[in-house]
């Protein structure tokens, strides 16, 4: 047993008889797992597929989904068409955003969105900015929020300081905004 900090490590450990000496040697063959307050808890290890990894956003996006809604209420077109359109601005916003892989959703280009909808890029950041009530550039470190996935596990990001404050003072738990 070994003690860091507040946790006791076990490990795996024999003796071995050294010639020249009155007493055998420990000999530690590996950690067996760690002792809490719980009991034992035997080691596991967890293989990751490091040959395909997806690193994609989700704080910003999951921030602007809260108000998809209000802006799908005021457009036109099919709920569809409005879902799909709102999402593409996001994706127009964060390149990366998870939205890019969402099945059932789709993303239109710049171009799609000018000639079939004919709308005003700026017009329509304007109108999220004005919906969720911050200046999209104010929002900006909710872009570094991420999900990481490696095979079928996934990882995610830790908050900075700076992103702790901003979630804090727009009133967003932290759990809202992580990819479900």
């Amino acid at each position: 047993m070994k003690r860091v900090n507040d946790t006791y490590y076990a490990y795996y450990a024999t003796s071995k008889r050294v010639p020249d000496k009155k007493y055998p040697v420990q000999v530690i063959k590996g950690l067996a797992g760690r002792v809490d307050e719980n009991g034992f808890h035997k080691l596991s290890r967890a293989f990751v597929d490091t040959g395909h990894v997806v690193v994609r956003e989700c704080g910003f996006t999951n921030f602007l989904l809260k108000f998809e809604e209000e802006y799908i209420s005021r457009r036109k077109e099919t709920v569809r068409e409005r879902k799909n359109l709102y999402r593409s601005m996001i994706v127009y916003l964060s390149n990366n955003s998870y939205l890019n892989d969402e099945p059932g959703t789709a993303i239109y280009s710049v171009s799609e969105m000018i000639g079939k909808f004919q709308i005003g890029i700026p017009n329509q950041i304007t109108a999220i900015s004005k919906i969720c009530e911050y200046d999209l550039q104010e929002l900006e470190p909710l872009k570094y929020i991420c999900s990481v996935a490696m095979g079928n596990r996934r990882f995610e990001s830790e908050l900075t300081d700076a992103q702790k404050e901003l979630l804090e003072r727009i009133g967003i738990a932290e759990d809202d905004i992580r990819r479900g």
